[in-house]
């Protein structure tokens, strides 16, 4: 190769670069930023963000790991009602899968979601903002009744239905 190729070759090189990092920048900007819970049921996602939460002020009691109760008041809104006004469906059969930002899960039953007053998505505990990992706004599962802590799932992200 002599040198006037080289010269062409990387000046297409260096071309192709730039326009590839144009392309990476403008895409990634254009991009909506999507916080929320991320609901995924028969083969769609959905995203609702947690401003879009039709909230309330609910308490109850909660059982740690240890069998011990203690009084929360939170504020979100029941899982059912966020179903409904998502347009999903739920049956007895439903299987509901909790997952949380570190991909940590619980599973649910549609006659555990079918009864009033027991499951909520809670994005306030105490008066206070549920974080997620990064610091910003985060949501819990709160399933009252249950003496399994672990499906308290904290950091809630996604929630699967099937």
């Amino acid at each position: 190769m002599n040198k006037k190729t080289k010269y062409i070759m990387a000046v297409i090189a260096a071309i192709l670069v730039i326009a590839a990092v144009i392309l990476a920048v403008k895409v990634r900007g254009n991009a909506p930023e999507k916080t929320g819970l991320i609901i995924e049921a028969n083969g769609n996602t959905l995203t609702v963000s947690w401003e879009d939460l039709n909230q309330t002020v609910f308490s109850g009691e909660i059982v740690n790991g240890k069998g011990e109760t203690s009084n929360h008041e939170y504020q979100g809104t029941e899982l059912l009602t966020l179903f409904n006004d998502s347009g999903i469906e739920i049956k007895e059969d439903t299987k509901i899968t909790a997952v949380s930002e570190d991909n940590y899960t619980a599973e649910l039953t549609g006659v555990e979601i079918m009864t009033g007053s027991k499951v909520y998505v809670a994005v306030m505990s105490d008066n206070e903002m549920i974080e997620s990992i990064d610091g910003g706004q985060g949501a819990q599962l709160v399933v009252y009744g249950d003496a399994n802590a672990k499906r308290q799932v904290r950091c809630l992200k996604t929630i699967i239905i099937e």
